[in-house]
């Protein structure tokens, strides 16, 4: 698997270089540092990092953008944030929970990159494209394979995953990072 990319998208700049130093020497991470928004608006190519590190009122000011990527969104704020659904390093905590945490995000990105929820990597295709609503033609015809073939591995990504529904293959694609929006 190739090196993960962060982007660390925060007005504090110490905090982010901060957070850079630690993707970069202990999780072998390639990052960026973005602090030079305007309006609180995101910067264009969010989407060709892995994971994107935003502080709390940045994410608050995009959820709309953020919200399909939360998988692979980690909040910085400055407080414990237990019990939100959204990943989060708690700025203020110590050494050993600032690093236990993003050990336990970055593994989960890697397990999901990786393609450890038992899917090949045809069917992460399939998938997407039935995530994004292309009927079982247009994806024989995407893929260049066959009709019986898209079956073959819709049957098998529902019985992997035990998802039977378009619509909750969709939300398991967008929640799991497979699709962006």
């Amino acid at each position: 698997m190739s090196e993960l990319s962060t982007v660390i998208i925060a007005k504090d700049t110490l905090r982010a270089l901060g957070m850079k130093y630690l993707l970069e020497s202990m999780f072998d991470m390639k990052s960026a540092v973005f602090n030079d928004y305007a309006d609180g608006k995101l910067p264009d190519d969010v989407d060709r990092y892995d994971l994107i590190v935003v502080d709390e009122a940045l994410c608050l000011s995009n959820l709309d953008y953020l919200i399909p990527k939360k998988n692979r969104t980690v909040i910085l704020a400055d407080h414990d944030m237990a019990g939100h659904s959204w990943q989060y390093v708690n700025s203020n905590a110590d050494e050993n929970t600032i690093i236990e945490s993003l050990a336990s995000i970055i593994k989960k990105l890697k397990r999901v990159n990786s393609g450890q929820d038992g899917l090949s990597a045809r069917e992460i295709d399939v998938l997407k494209l039935v995530a994004t609503g292309l009927t079982n033609k247009e994806i024989a015809d995407r893929l260049n394979i066959s009709i019986n073939t898209v079956l073959s591995h819709r049957k098998n990504i529902s019985a992997k995953l035990g998802i039977k529904s378009v619509s909750g293959l969709s939300v398991y694609a967008m929640m799991n990072g497979y699709i962006n929006s």
